[in-house]
């Protein structure tokens, strides 16, 4: 019978130094890592996709190249897309900050005609034109990514082909009965699963929320949109950071009664998808505790940056999964699920 080492404070020490170092590590050599894992976890998500493939006959290597070429086709797309949008949202972006400088003209003349200071909201639109930018530079960095792109591809192409040799080389390495090895099976398929169907619930709040800001005539509706469906990736943070220029930018083209039907519609959407479609189709998945999340995304933005806001969640599962395949650490795995019992979901 296998027990649990006891938890002592110099183990902790050790745990907590180690992990200092590790992240420290992360941090300086993020500009190679953050592709690497990106890579990876997408080598993840398409290893179905080639076993299907080979499953209808084709040999490993066409079955590579057709998805390889699929994933560089949309890849190329989605680039130019937010290449243009970003470009024509900078080159408007004097325009609404005009807009925006009346509206809050007209906001402090009603304060004023009711008696009341108006230099809290001259001070908080200075504030909120300056998160504006940030966030505009923010997300524009994001393109910087795709001079990476060819290195991501062939790390993803060795990684599908080493992938069915990992398993035989953990089994040699741990031996067959390691919970690591037994459960590295499941890890992927519950990993692939997961967050197949929350790309389908991702991808029907960013359309319903591409459509309803059509519907209110915002601005770069599709781009909102699709921001939406990448940050929805990020539970509870990723909605309000995607919602947040598209209610900016209703401020500024129609004032304060635009923007905010834009968060109440955003709300009522976020709500059906979260709380009735996402729980059908997902289930109970890969539970995080929302303390987790958030934590979590903090850290991974700040080690890895712009990519690290993205990856946040599946990097957070693996190091669950990797923390509950072993006795000393799976302590630590429960406390991150906010339960007893392993990160991983079975059905």
């Amino acid at each position: 019978m296998t027990t649990t080492p006891k938890l002592s404070f110099s183990r902790l020490l050790v745990g907590a130094a180690s992990l200092a170092i590790i992240i420290a590590t992360m941090t300086l050599a993020a500009a190679y890592i953050g592709p690497v894992l990106l890579a990876l976890f997408l080598a993840i998500l398409f290893m179905p996709i080639l076993h299907w493939l080979q499953k209808k006959g084709l040999p490993t290597g066409l079955a590579l190249l057709a998805m390889i070429t699929g994933v560089i086709v949309l890849g190329l797309g989605l680039t130019w897309f937010l290449s243009a949008s970003f470009e024509q949202l900078a080159d408007s972006l004097s325009t609404y900050q005009t807009q925006f400088q009346a509206r809050v003209v007209n906001a402090q003349a009603t304060l004023a005609s009711q008696g009341l200071d108006p230099s809290g909201i001259k001070r908080g639109a200075a504030d909120i034109e300056a998160i504006v930018q940030s966030f505009i530079d923010y997300l524009s960095r994001l393109g910087n990514f795709v001079a990476t792109a060819l290195f991501i591809v062939v790390t993803i192409i060795f990684a599908l082909i080493e992938a069915p040799k990992l398993r035989a080389t953990l089994q040699q390495s741990l031996g067959q009965d390691h919970l690591l090895v037994v459960r590295s099976a499941e890890f992927s398929q519950s990993v692939v699963r997961y967050f197949g169907l929350r790309t389908l619930v991702n991808l029907i709040t960013g359309g319903l929320v591409t459509v309803m800001l059509w519907v209110l005539g915002i601005d770069f509706a599709l781009l909102w949109g699709v921001l939406t469906f990448f940050l929805s990736y990020v539970p509870y943070l990723g909605i309000t950071l995607a919602t947040i220029p598209a209610v900016l930018l209703a401020w500024a083209q129609y004032g304060l009664g635009r923007a905010v039907l834009v968060i109440i519609g955003v709300m009522i959407i976020n709500g059906v998808a979260e709380n009735l479609v996402a729980p059908k189709l997902i289930g109970k998945g890969l539970k995080v505790s929302p303390l987790v999340v958030f934590l979590s995304f903090m850290l991974w933005s700040w080690i890895l940056g712009p990519l690290g806001m993205f990856l946040s969640m599946p990097l957070t599962v693996i190091v669950m999964f990797l923390l509950g395949s072993f006795d000393g650490t799976r302590w630590v795995a429960n406390l991150m699920a906010g339960s007893a019992k392993l990160p991983i979901a079975t059905d």
